[in-house]
């Protein structure tokens, strides 16, 4: 590939690297890029290319070892800058590694310093404060450096953000995966409230795309926002911030992919029926593959009638009939259909509040039919054996199952109620929403 065709180029020379094998990635969201493999040459001299197809690249990227025993490699930032990087002693340092030409790396290398140097005196200011009755000379000189550092924390903060280097929004991004916001605070509430303004109305999502941080950081934000603060209407509306904030199309199917994904996990399907529309009318999705299919289907009204796989000889070669099952034809006031996945810690929850209460369901005209995403035979058929109602189901297909795709099941458990017309009256993952229900039919 000649030089015309390259945006970027990053010269290593690590000697003692000789005939080590290599790989050179960049990151977009949850995926890992591979721009070159290669055998590090004799001398230990690489030059590594960025193809002119990611030209303007701004982000993290790996320079990593993949036949060491010990591992190994570099983080490196790219952002326009050709440069260099060498280490010439037989085991790489932090000193012995060495950058020229490259502001991005150079600050990345010294700004955490400054940073741990500040959370050093501040946690040595509030141990004195503690230390000391409060009318000491003592504890009133800690006192005063105490806010005073503080204050140099949110200087420090604020010139992170009005840094032009995607090395000084890196360090925040990597702040957020340890707990670590704009302020130095004692109190849990203000530091949570503190952490969730700045990645709702603050953090670069593109500069989160890129930093290999991606699906991280949106995972500790839905543990935040339902773990601490548990305010769903909050949570919706700094959803809508954020995805109006993002503008590649690419990084907000992403971030809605994930974000559905962990919803889907603590069970907060309201909040994902609300977000339903905002996302489906914004027409930003690149596709509706996998867990996305959820922003396709439409399930207002009468629901899909179910598709019954019946298996011809052997399931592995994927022979079987299908049938339909009518939802509005069944003998019943109500339908639960539960999709589930055996060994999974919240079906089994969900299966054994099933199991105990179903003479009280079915006395109350509660049909129940279990889905199961489970692919090996085995396993399904030993958990269904356990179910006292008549209606169970399996295609051993996954969650490729027709019927988890037709009706947008995106994470197990799932539960919907039927009304004898076969119209859906509610949506759940959790037992005690189906048994509160119950109560009053």
């Amino acid at each position: 590939m000649s030089l015309l065709t390259q945006a970027q180029t990053i010269n290593i020379e690590f000697p003692y690297l000789a005939g080590q094998t290599y790989d050179f990635t960049i990151f977009q969201g949850n995926n890992r890029i591979t721009l070159a493999s290669d055998t590090i040459p004799k001398g230990g001299k690489v030059q590594l290319q960025i193809p002119k197809e990611y030209e303007g690249y701004k982000g993290m990227a790996q320079w990593y070892l993949t036949n060491s025993r010990t591992g190994g490699g570099l983080d490196l930032v790219l952002n326009k800058e050709d440069f260099s990087v060498s280490c010439l002693d037989s085991i790489p340092t932090e000193k012995s590694i060495i950058y020229k030409n490259t502001k991005e790396n150079i600050f990345g290398k010294t700004n955490y310093q400054k940073q741990q140097a500040l959370f050093q005196k501040h946690d040595a200011m509030l141990a004195t404060t503690k230390a000391y009755p409060k009318k000491s000379k003592l504890y009133k000189l800690a006192t005063k450096e105490y806010k005073k550092i503080k204050k140099q924390y949110v200087d420090y903060n604020l010139a992170l953000k009005n840094s032009n280097l995607y090395a000084a929004k890196f360090r925040q991004i990597v702040n957020i995966t340890m707990g670590i916001g704009t302020i130095m605070s004692t109190d849990e509430n203000e530091r949570a409230h503190n952490m969730n303004h700045f990645m709702v109305h603050e953090l670069d999502y593109q500069d989160l795309y890129t930093s290999n941080h991606w699906r991280g950081v949106l995972t500790s934000w839905v543990q935040l926002q339902t773990k601490v603060l548990k305010e769903d209407r909050k949570l919706i509306g700094d959803i809508k911030t954020i995805l109006n904030r993002i503008k590649n199309d690419a990084a907000y199917t992403s971030f809605v992919a994930n974000i559905t994904k962990e919803l889907t996990k603590v069970g907060k399907d309201e909040v994902l029926d609300t977000l339903k529309p905002i996302v489906k009318n914004s027409h930003r999705l690149e596709n509706y593959e996998g867990i996305l299919s959820f922003y396709k289907q439409d399930l207002s009204g009468k629901a899909p009638n179910l598709i019954i796989q019946e298996h011809i000889g052997n399931p592995a070669e994927h022979n079987h009939v299908n049938t339909e099952l009518a939802l509005d034809a069944l003998d019943s006031k109500y339908s639960l259909l539960f999709f589930y996945q055996s060994g999974c810690g919240p079906c089994q929850e969900a299966i054994q509040g099933l199991q105990s209460n179903y003479k009280n369901l079915a006395a109350k005209g509660i049909r129940i039919i279990s889905i199961s995403s489970d692919t090996d035979e085995l396993v399904y058929k030993n958990t269904a054996a356990q179910f006292p109602w008549k209606d169970k189901y399996g295609s051993l297909a996954g969650f490729q199952d027709l019927n988890f795709k037709n009706y947008g099941v995106v994470g197990t458990p799932t539960m919907y109620i039927l009304d004898r017309e076969g119209t859906i009256i509610k949506k759940t993952a959790f037992i005690k929403d189906v048994l509160a229900w119950s109560k009053d039919k």
